[in-house]
C-alpha cells in the first residue's frame, strides 16, 4: 500500500524567529508530520528537544524546506534566527495514514 497524508484542517500558520530566544511549534492532536517554508532568514533548528544556537543544529537557509516525519520530532522541534530576525511560513501540520 503506502502513506497518505491528509492536511490538518485550520492548522497552517507561519511562526515568527529571533535570534533573541528559541521557539517551538504549537502542534494539533491530530498531527503526525509537517513540513514549513524558510522565508526570509536562515534559521537553526533541532528535532531532539535541545536548544539550537547560532552554530548548534541543522541550518536552513532561505527557501529550504523543513520537513518533519513523526510525532515526536515534531513535539521536540525547535527554532532559533542565525542572526537577523526571520519566519518560517506555510507551515503545514498532516496525518499520517496507513492506506
Amino acid at each position: 500500500m503506502g502513506v497518505k497524508r491528509s492536511s490538518v484542517a485550520g492548522a497552517q500558520f507561519n511562526l515568527a524567529v529571533t535570534s533573541a530566544s528559541v521557539v517551538a511549534l504549537t502542534v494539533p492532536d491530530a498531527a503526525n508530520i509537517a513540513q514549513m517554508y524558510v522565508r526570509t532568514a536562515p534559521v537553526v533548528f533541532t528535532r531532539n528537544g535541545t536548544d539550537p544556537t547560532a552554530t548548534k543544529g541543522m541550518e536552513a537557509g532561505v527557501g529550504d524546506i523543513i520537513a518533519l516525519n513523526s510525532r515526536d520530532e515534531l513535539d521536540k522541534f525547535k527554532v532559533i534566527a542565525v542572526s537577523t530576525s526571520g519566519e518560517l511560513d506555510d507551515i503545514e501540520f498532516f496525518t499520517d495514514l496507513a492506506g
